[in-house]
């Protein structure tokens, strides 16, 4: 029903009252008239609020995209002053700016407040706008649990200023402007400073921190330099002693090397005295093997018996005596002097053969023992030749 239609209405039926009533006095009908009236603009009231309603959910509907006063309930953790994340989605909250991305101590100190006001509740925000490239960022107003603008909150402790491009033109431009002078007036936060610039007390005691840190780093590098200098004075004494420690070192090893060449001299008298003895074993030994030679003639122990010496008997006690001595060599001449020296006994055993013990018994036995004293002697030859090769020895020796 237009509004029009309802005021020809009121009016016809004021037009039939008056026609009924004409007996009436004057003053009942004034006063039906304002009573119309304010009828009349009740009804007209009520059309008016709900075309306007019906035009802005038109308006909603037609392009959402344009701005969305969604409310969404989030559990957040504070990321910046101006800044929340919950579950990928990253919240700026609307109205505000940051001051400064260098007053680092203040915006912690702001972002320690606005995490006590927030608590550990979920806090309720209005999306006023979405990220045209990321639909995970958004602008919201949010509220805390006590229903408190946190945009305001900050606005009001001077941790923030107002965005003047996103309030303008909105309901909330004035609450956040007076929020934002107010904060001036009674210099809190950033508004603290005297001198207007963006640094907070709490900046200023870091900035004396850092100064005091400089000069305590003053006076280390001083006492260095002075330690330094006293050093430098005394460098020539260092000189003198290391000096007389390279001379200690040339004795001890001039020492080291005498008493190598005294200890190769008598284990290479030891080698070679073995040798001759080894020599002494052979003569002995490969004449006896003679007696095999097939001659006719029946061996000796088929007379008498024999004992045969497996081995030669040969010296070791240089070597036993100066056992703990044998690095001076060297790991690998020191390794071939300990095998040689595994070889020998001091005391060889003795086989007893009978004269009626079977003939290839006893050349085996006499073969096995001549070969093993060869071999003994070739080690021999090396052993000394490596004496030589080391400057232990000479060739002529």
């Amino acid at each position: 029903m237009g509004v029009s239609r309802v005021i020809t209405l009121i009016m016809n039926l004021v037009s039939r009252k008056e026609k009924s009533l004409k007996v009436r006095d004057l003053s009942k009908r004034i006063v039906f008239l304002p009573l119309a009236l304010v009828f009349i603009a009740c009804i007209s009231y009520a059309y008016a609020g709900e075309a306007v309603h019906s035009d802005i959910q038109e308006f909603i509907n037609i392009d959402r995209s344009v701005v969305s006063y969604e409310d969404r309930q989030y559990s957040v953790t504070i990321k910046d002053v101006n800044v929340l994340v919950s579950d990928g989605t990253t919240i700026f909250l609307w109205g505000i700016e940051k001051i400064s991305q260098n007053a680092t101590v203040f915006n912690l100190k702001a972002r320690n407040k606005l995490e006590k006001q927030i608590g550990d509740a979920p806090i309720l925000c209005t999306i006023k706008s979405r990220d045209a490239q990321d639909d995970k960022v958004v602008h919201a107003q949010c509220i805390n649990q006590n229903e408190e603008d946190l945009s305001l909150y900050l606005l009001q402790k001077g941790f923030v200023s107002a965005d003047r491009t996103a309030i303008h033109g909105t309901i909330f431009e004035k609450p956040y402007l007076e929020a934002e002078q107010r904060a001036q007036n009674e210099l809190n936060g950033v508004w603290a400073s005297s001198e207007g610039d963006f640094s907070s007390s709490a900046d200023v005691q870091s900035q004396n921190f850092m100064l005091g840190a400089f000069f305590l780093m003053a006076v280390f590098i001083l006492a260095l330099v002075v330690l330094g200098f006293f050093v430098v004075r005394g460098f020539k004494g260092v000189v003198d002693v290391q000096n007389r420690s390279l001379d200690l070192a040339m004795k001890e090893r001039t020492l080291r090397d005498k008493e190598k060449l005294v200890m190769a001299s008598m284990i290479k008298s030891e080698l070679l005295e073995n040798k001759t003895k080894i020599e002494a074993y052979l003569v002995i030994y490969e004449e006896m093997l003679q007696d095999f030679s097939g001659t006719g003639q029946a061996p000796r122990f088929q007379k008498t018996g024999e004992i045969v010496q497996k081995q030669p008997a040969l010296s070791r006690s240089v070597f036993d005596g100066n056992t703990y001595k044998l690095d001076l060599f060297g790991s690998n001449l020191s390794s071939q002097v300990i095998h040689y020296y595994a070889r020998i006994k001091s005391e060889p055993d003795y086989i007893e053969i009978a004269p009626d013990t079977p003939v290839a018994e006893v050349k085996k036995t006499i073969e096995a023992a001549v070969v093993n004293a060869k071999k003994l002697y070739d080690i021999s030859d090396a052993l000394l030749q490596g004496f030589i090769d080391n400057a232990l020895a000479r060739a002529a020796d």
